[in-house]
């Protein structure tokens, strides 16, 4: 077939149309010019999550390392990650391609130069629980020519534009994604840059208010204007920024916001000074402390009978002060019980509570212990716990009902324990159950091959909870003294004020036998062999370290200050490593505002 030239014609042009385009996609990734629609976030500037005070945030991850335990289990692969991240590579090849394009003489140091400066960097949670967003706030320093030069290039580039002004300082948007783009300003010697452009503009592109002030006051040279963020985490902004690292963390974020339910603890801080040049070595270390409010505590946090009443060799503890009054709002709003219940337990219920995991069971099945504060109080509890137990415990399984084939939760089986003891028990089918339902009796009503022998026991004046009922049958042995107690291997000195523990020899196992459930190698056998190549031999190194708990100072304030916290091994560490962090300061005498 003889094609015509005119073809031949149109054919070249749609070709070269075709190359014009795909030049411009892989030269200008992002070809529009960002049009101030961003995505709006919901964030308070004045409470961030996180928090971290540098000398140079490059450096950051490296001192982590510092610390023997987190250098044998993270190593060089935790450094890594961070400089190699996916935000950071993508503003460093916008950078880059803008240097090209306009014939600038930035240089590939110009972004390592960045996190080398001292720096504050904040950081807020997004939907998925993550810390997201950040917002970076520096001396500029050298970087003063590249803000400059940004003013004259934004008309002309395709990745920056600007994008308004806080305070009457330019800002501008530096597109990195389809929809993502850093926002950057500067004035005077400071710079701020933001991780989203939505976390300071509205769905229209304009400044949201209460942001704005808090930006233009990062940018300000008044430095306790620039200090705000701090008031949040109870520090005093007069003695400015520390050396080395301060890195700060909000125990509601922590807390994946249960926070609600131990108001006494709010944040956690570790300080990392540096070596001391006239000492000839490097004594650098970390130190750690918490922020508590006397106040809020209820009553004192003393945790010496949890410790004599849980059972021995768990893999990890935690105690929390909580807030009972709050509990039983809790409980009343997921019952949908009367006004009394809220009072019920707030009444019953008094100091703090523990959760414990053991290797013996499963990841999602710990034991859950708190105390009552009286024998009058726990007969009262009595009638309480066996509804809430009926009410808000089961699954509708699909062959339990009166009638095979309709659903219906297997009832709830009461039994007497030694000393007393009052149990409720009900089967929950799951296939993370920690009990196959082979040879159960119920394994016809059941929907999935295992099940959890979810159980609730009032002993005395403590109350066990666990989804397998083989701990809370642990921990009524250690009332009849037939099971030993976690407080006998514990230094008595130390009950009262050890509120946290984990045993790296029996927690390593457990999350080894949890990843290799999670992942069966007929369905997951890439995820299953990445595992064994890299988090199975770090599990290995943890398990030979010892005992790790974390100790309180023996008085606690009686409003909201810090308090220094210790950690203390029980045995010797592996050869070559010394203790994973030091015995802590004197107390901080910071105090809020």
């Amino acid at each position: 077939m003889k094609i015509s030239r005119k073809k031949i014609a149109l054919g070249t042009a749609a070709l070269a149309i075709a190359a014009g385009v795909a030049v411009q996609v892989v030269w200008h990734p992002f070809g529009r010019a960002w049009k101030g629609q961003p995505r709006q976030l919901e964030l308070d500037f004045s409470r961030p999550d996180a928090l971290v005070d540098s000398e140079s945030l490059s450096s950051l991850p490296r001192d982590m390392l510092r610390v023997p335990l987190l250098r044998d289990v993270l190593t060089e692969d935790f450094v890594n990650y961070y400089e190699d991240n996916e935000g950071r590579l993508s503003a460093s090849g916008a950078l880059r391609r803008i240097a090209f394009e306009h014939d600038l003489d930035w240089g590939d140091a110009l972004l390592k130069r960045v996190f080398d400066e001292p720096g504050r960097l904040m950081a807020w949670r997004g939907a998925d629980g993550t810390l997201r967003y950040w917002a970076l706030s520096m001396e500029r320093n050298g970087l003063a020519k590249v803000l400059q030069t940004l003013g004259t290039i934004a008309p002309a580039d395709t990745q920056l534009s600007r994008a308004g002004e806080v305070d009457g300082t330019p800002l501008y948007a530096l597109r990195i994604g389809p929809a993502r783009s850093l926002l950057l300003a500067g004035k005077g010697d400071r710079l701020v840059i933001l991780s989203e452009a939505g976390m300071l503009l509205d769905a229209e592109g304009k400044p949201i208010g209460a942001r704005a002030k808090a930006m233009a006051a990062w940018l300000s040279d008044d430095a306790g204007a620039r200090e705000a963020p701090l008031q949040s985490f109870a520090l005093d902004a007069a003695k400015g920024s520390p050396k080395g690292h301060r890195v700060l963390v909000s125990a509601n974020y922590l807390s994946f916001g249960y926070q609600m339910f131990f108001p006494g603890i709010e944040a956690l801080r570790f300080d990392f000074a540096g070596a001391d040049p006239k000492a000839g070595a490097d004594d650098a270390a970390w130190r750690s402390a918490v922020l508590v409010d006397g106040a809020r505590l209820p009553g004192e946090w003393n945790t010496a009978e949890l410790w004599k009443a849980l059972p021995a060799d768990p893999a990890a503890c935690a105690t929390l002060p909580v807030d009972w009054q709050a509990a039983g709002k809790m409980l009343q709003k997921v019952s949908g019980g009367k006004d009394e219940l809220a009072a019920q337990v707030g009444q019953a219920f008094e100091g703090p509570a523990a959760v414990c995991w053991y290797s013996k069971s499963a990841l999602v099945a710990p034991l859950f212990m708190a105390r009552v504060k009286s024998a009058d109080a726990a007969s009262a509890l009595r009638p309480v716990l066996a509804s809430l137990f009926e009410q808000v415990i089961g699954a509708f399984e699909p062959n339990a009902g009166a009638q095979k084939g309709t659903y219906a939760r297997l009832p709830v089986q009461n039994r007497q324990g030694a000393g007393g003891a009052v149990l409720w028990s009900r089967a929950v089918s799951s296939p993370y159950g920690t009990r196959e339902g082979k040879g159960a009796p119920f394994a016809a009503q059941l929907s999935a091959g295992a099940y959890f022998p979810v159980t609730l026991a009032l002993a005395g004046n403590i109350v066990l909870f666990s989804p397998d009922g083989t701990l809370v049958d642990d921990a009524l042995a250690v009332q009849g003294k037939r099971f030993p107690a976690v407080a006998d291997t514990m230094q008595r000195a130390q009950l009262a004020r050890t509120v946290l523990s984990f045993t790296p020899s029996t927690l390593a196992p457990l999350v080894r036998r949890e990843a290799t459930k999670a992942l069966p190698a007929d369905q997951e056998a890439l995820f299953l062999n990445a595992a064994r190549a890299h988090l199975f031999p770090k599990l290995k190194t943890l398990a030979a370290y010892p005992p790790v708990s974390l100790v309180l100072p023996d008085r606690l304030p009686s409003g909201r200050a810090w308090v220094p916290v210790t950690w203390q091994q029980a045995g010797t560490p592996p050869r070559g490593a010394q203790a994973a962090v030091p015995p802590a300061p004197p107390a901080p005498q910071e105090a809020a505002q």
